[in-house]
């Protein structure tokens, strides 16, 4: 009997989806020609414990995670490794908190455009979201 108690969750786990992840609202505003630098927000939602290890585009030669923090009255940006993703709680990449920073854009983001970002985690499978890029002034997607 434990056998077959064992050998129906082996089998419900391996038809089970992979990723318990969902990637929302992932946006960017337009940039100005010769802009080398953009950020992309979103929000980032697991049903189990997990990690964001890196973030990737073709636009841009790397993407950086940062979070950013005021100390003595001046906002400081620093690059985070990772971001830990737990059950049902939801991580917001937006303006002056954790965001993802778009280095060595190859051409300017235009307004209207989309853009592929892919998300890698330490134990679910890489997802790719398309990253809508809003004109400057117009609000982001809400949450």
């Amino acid at each position: 009997m434990r056998a077959l108690i064992a050998c129906i969750a082996l089998l419900v786990s391996a038809c089970s989806p992979r990723s318990a992840i969902t990637i929302e609202n992932a946006w960017a505003r337009a940039t100005p020609p010769g802009s080398t630098v953009a950020s992309v927000y979103a929000r980032v939602e697991s049903k189990q414990a997990d990690e964001i290890v890196a973030v990737a585009t073709p636009v841009a030669e790397r993407v950086e995670m940062h979070v950013t923090s005021e100390a003595n009255g001046t906002m400081r940006m620093r690059p985070v490794q990772s971001v830990a993703l737990q059950p049902d709680e939801p991580v917001s990449f937006q303006a002056g908190g954790l965001h993802l920073m778009l280095i060595g854009l190859r051409e300017p983001l235009a307004a209207g455009a989309t853009l592929p970002l892919t998300f890698t985690f330490r134990t679910a499978a890489p997802m790719t979201v398309s990253v809508k890029v809003i004109a400057p002034g117009d609000a982001p997607p809400a949450h």
